[in-house]
């Protein structure tokens, strides 16, 4: 057993052993006929997956930078065979109690569908019992009490999934009720029939709901089985020179791991060697490359090549499982508008249930119907289709963010993108495609313009500027420079001490001695250079939406250059995204305003906010919130930090899968319609879950205060309930998102 995995070890004739668990290591002790006992008692390890062979994959070439490695399925590592006895009960199939409670389990559930029938049968049979003239008298309690026990069999073969409300809010009222039935009968009061009617209505109507509720996120748990299924995978970890497969519940962070072509990614990682294609998240319908440095989230599919990875979340802390599987951190369960609610039908319901009984008892009713007009009150506030239907909504959401490729951090951070209403979009990298290409280079100071050759050396001498002060810098477009350089054949100035001045540009020394400097006109200013013979020229491209670099040498102007970058693709189905949404989209830029508001337009931005230096960001994201508004910020981590720390809603574009970060949202896509999806779809379902709510809850309340008021009977309670259940359930069905594959 591998030191670091063994859930036991013992000290055996002087020598280290380590084995799975205490059981391996006293099936060990008996085949060699040694004492079975301890001197200290040993607690019982985790689980440990049983051996198993794993088929190699289809043998790819490794990519060059890749350290090739021996794969071998998970072995125990003694210094001695395990005896056979121990490996057969190591590799025995599960235990028969086991299987027998499944066998149970089926049983049950197959008895399901009688049970729900016949307790509907037995509760809406109660109002039709006056058609028997005096038998009606002698079935009407043994029916309610039938019809309950039903209910209560119902909720607990069933079960009670974390997002629902506690199942007193549904057993207490119907409980009240049928005791009030039986007590009505018992001293015949004259409200016997309507207290009964109320009893059989009541547990008919909680079945009726606890079925729409169970069909209403059947396909939601059909697709969250569906990803925790593909996630639970082997994976490759590196010890030496070998990769052991382990199952990824067990990987820890830090670890090695190595994917081969066509494997699935089974943790979360970080790209340290190897180049290939991959589909970015589960069901992605693209696919992307990924290299070193590169985040890659579990789910991922390595189409060609091998990567090798270091682990940064594993097992429940998955991108794709943090908010999915673990009960107390479902974003159904944990969304604070989802828990609210729950919290309020759960503690509402008691005080409801009182607030009707002092209205019935300041009234002058008798006992009986104080206690049957406070199960009516507890029915009609005890919403738990409204509860559970809210939450599924929650549990849509996030499962059309995930086929998105679109993480959030936690379910706070959900409801807090949804309370978005400014966007924030940082040009450079973001809505343009970050690859500017040179369109102009413009020569000054010539006295012979006239000529073309002339004009082609000088041209050629102004790039030559540029490209040898922009080596030292790693802006797109100091590559852009570097690139037509290469392409034109022209050699880079050797210059030295450049300095680059983030979001400015790069001051340098010629090979002359004389001081160089490229940038725009703000770092001209600061070097005291002047730029009217070139105004002109500047203002016409920057309305082309055009960036220019001024080339200066000494105190003068020699050149400019005019570079163009494109609009990245669905940049303007983004920027409608969040209109639709309400939101309002704001342009950030170092550009020039004519440049910048150009881009604007093309992308029907009309708040756009230029000349912005990177280290100037964090406080104009700040001031944009001054005034209430909750803003969010979309970008890339490595460009965009200023902002993205500031924002209300930092969406880190690319980083799902990353190591832990302060952003809000994280996308494993770099596709800024994606961005625009992670605050919209929040915002939507925002929308929804206040229709639903107002749906499924006015029907109650308004029964609710008819039976205060004593103005409608008492079996409007669980009809009001029912119909708020089922225009929930409806609005659910027509308004959700789009379809989840299950």
């Amino acid at each position: 057993m591998d030191p670091l995995r063994a859930g036991h070890v013992a000290v055996l004739e002087g020598r280290f052993r380590y084995f799975c668990r205490a059981a391996c290591k006293q099936a060990y002790l008996r085949e060699r006929g040694r004492p079975q006992e301890e001197e200290v008692a040993t607690a019982k390890p985790p689980e440990v997956a049983r051996v198993m062979q794993l088929a190699a994959p289809a043998p790819s070439a490794p990519p060059a930078d890749v350290e090739p490695v021996r794969i071998r399925p998970e072995r125990p590592e003694a210094s001695e065979p395990l005896p056979l006895p121990l490996q057969r009960a190591l590799l025995a199939p599960e235990t028969l109690p086991a299987r027998q409670v499944a066998r149970e389990s089926r049983r049950w559930s197959a008895a399901l569908p009688f049970i729900e029938f016949a307790g509907i049968g037995m509760g809406a049979s109660v109002p039709a019992l006056e058609l028997l003239g005096a038998v009606a008298d002698v079935t009407r309690v043994p029916l309610v009490v039938g019809a309950w026990v039903a209910l209560a069999l119902r909720v607990g073969l069933a079960g009670r999934d974390a997002s629902d409300p506690h199942p007193a809010v549904v057993l207490g009222p119907t409980a009240g009720a049928v005791a009030a039935a039986g007590w009505a009968r018992a001293t015949h009061d004259p409200r016997a029939i309507s207290v009964a009617v109320l009893a059989g209505l009541g547990c008919a109507v909680a079945i009726v709901v606890e079925i729409l509720v169970t069909l209403a996120r059947a396909r939601v748990i059909r697709a969250r089985e569906r990803i925790e299924r593909a996630l639970d995978v082997r994976v490759r970890v590196i010890h030496g020179q070998e990769a052991i497969a382990l199952p990824a519940s067990e990987i820890r962070a830090g670890e090695q791991i190595v994917v081969e072509a066509g494997e699935l990614v089974g943790v979360d990682g970080i790209v340290t060697a190897g180049e290939a294609r991959v589909v970015p998240w589960l069901d992605a319908p693209v696919e992307v490359m990924r290299g070193e440095g590169d985040p890659v989230v579990a789910g991922a599919r390595v189409v060609s090549s091998r990567l090798r990875m270091t682990t940064t979340w594993s097992g429940r802390e998955r991108a794709w499982v943090r908010l999915l599987s673990v009960p107390s951190t479902r974003i159904d369960v944990a969304a604070p508008g989802a828990r609210t609610l729950r919290q309020v039908i759960e503690r509402g319901s008691p005080l409801a249930a009182g607030l009707v009984g002092v209205a019935a008892f300041a009234a002058n009713a008798t006992p009986v119907e104080i206690l049957a007009t406070m199960s009516a009150g507890a029915m009609a506030f005890g919403l738990k289709a409204v509860a559970t239907l809210v939450s599924l909504h929650y549990a849509r959401a996030h499962l059309e963010a995930l086929s998105s490729g679109i993480t959030y951090k936690e379910p706070r951070a959900f409801e807090r993108a949804a309370a978005t209403n400014v966007a924030v979009l940082s040009a450079r990298g973001t809505v343009l495609m970050g690859e500017p290409e040179i369109v102009a280079i413009n020569a000054l100071g010539s006295a012979r313009r006239d000529a073309e050759t002339v004009a082609i050396d000088d041209a050629a001498r102004v790039l030559s500027l540029a490209a040898g002060a922009e080596t030292a810098s790693t802006h797109p477009f100091a590559a852009a420079i570097l690139r037509a350089a290469r392409a034109r054949g022209v050699a880079a100035e050797n210059v030295r001490n450049a300095i680059v001045h983030d979001g400015l540009g790069v001051t340098a020394l010629a090979s002359t001695g004389e001081r160089l400097v490229v940038g725009g006109r703000a770092i001209m200013l600061e070097e005291k250079i002047g730029v009217a013979i070139v105004d002109a020229r500047i203002t016409e491209l920057e309305a082309q939406g055009r960036s220019v670099l001024l080339v200066a040498l000494g105190d003068r102007l020699v050149g400019l250059i005019a570079l163009q970058d494109g609009l990245r693709p669905g940049a303007r189905a983004a920027v409608q995204k969040l209109l639709d949404a309400r939101i309002e989209p704001v342009l950030m830029s170092g550009e020039a305003r004519d440049t910048c508001e150009t881009i604007g337009r093309a992308l029907d931005i009309e708040h756009v906010r230029p000349e912005v230096l990177p280290a100037d960001r964090g406080a104009s994201v700040r001031a944009l919130a001054e005034g209430g508004s909750v803003v969010a910020v979309v970008g890339h981590p490595s460009r965009d930090d200023g902002a993205l720390g500031a924002a209300d809603v930092a969406v880190a574009m690319g980083a799902a899968g990353s190591a832990p970060g302060e952003w809000a949202v994280a996308l494993a896509s770099d596709d800024v319609r994606d961005a625009a999806e992670a605050v919209a779809i929040p915002r939507a379902t925002r929308d929804r879950v206040r229709a639903s709510i107002a749906l499924g809850a006015i029907p109650g309340v308004v029964a609710l205060l008819s039976i205060a008021f004593g103005v409608a009977p008492l079996a409007v309670a669980p009809l009001a309930v029912l119909v708020g259940a089922a225009a929930a359930a409806v609005h659910a069905r027509e308004s959700g998102p789009r379809a989840i594959s299950a």
